[in-house]
């Protein structure tokens, strides 16, 4: 992972800056955060973990406090063992509402299909990114293996520490190690935008945002092309 201090280092150069008199160094940060929630929005991948999450009984599911999207659900896990180790149980298929409801209206209903530990399909609604829906409803003694989208960690300095000083950032960033231009520009485009009353710096921040967008490939609908159900409309899985 990436350093929080390797982003602001390489920002300050560009904007001559290094000693942070024209943009205090919280004032980069605020904005190497507000970058990394920019690219989790646009690319989910970017911020993605491979998690077992266990389930709760029923039919409807609640993705983790810190999870903004599901990305995939892979597996049905049996068990963890001490040193991490995942027992697998069967796949687990992504399936449309459509279909379900067309076969068994009342497939919510545990005394209509059983809830079951084992999970066989799995639904997910684009416009309730928080949730999921399994089939079988689960007894609420099943497990799942789940790739999440979380939400980026705030950057956090150590207690006692000056945050003035850009050691002091040397804290691993949410994004891997690949976005780090792209939050670069992220960070110049908005400290020229600051400054845009300045002669070229509107310009400047155009330019280093469009670099931010070239970098992701932000030209279609990333959220659509990220949801679970994507995969289902191209026969995929």
């Amino acid at each position: 992972m990436a350093l929080a201090s390797e982003v602001l280092d390489r920002a300050r150069r560009l904007i001559q800056d290094e000693t942070s008199v024209r943009w205090p160094l919280v004032e980069l940060v605020m904005w190497l955060e507000d970058g990394q929630r920019e690219i989790a929005l646009q690319k989910p991948s970017a911020v993605s973990v491979n998690r077992v999450m266990p389930l709760d009984a029923g039919t409807l599911q609640t993705l983790p406090e810190d999870a903004i999207a599901l990305l995939r659900i892979v597996r049905n896990i049996v068990s963890v063992e001490g040193d991490g180790r995942r027992n697998p149980g069967p796949a687990i298929r992504i399936c449309a509402r459509d279909m379900l409801d067309a076969q068994n209206r009342n497939w919510h209903d545990s005394r209509d299909v059983r809830y079951s530990r084992t999970v066989k399909h799995y639904v997910y609604d684009e416009e309730d990114t928080r949730s999921f829906y399994v089939y079988p409803g689960n007894d609420g003694t099943g497990m799942v293996e789940a790739v999440v989208a979380i939400d980026p960690a705030r950057i956090v300095i150590a207690r006692g520490t000056d945050a003035e000083e850009l050691a002091a950032y040397e804290v691993e960033l949410t994004v891997q190690s690949i976005y780090v231009n792209a939050l670069v520009d992220y960070v110049l485009y908005r400290a020229f935008a600051k400054d845009a009353q300045f002669a070229g710096n509107a310009q400047r921040a155009a330019l280093h945002y469009q670099q931010f967008a070239n970098a992701l490939g932000i030209k279609f609908n990333q959220e659509a092309l990220s949801s679970p159900n994507q995969s289902a409309r191209t026969g995929a899985d």
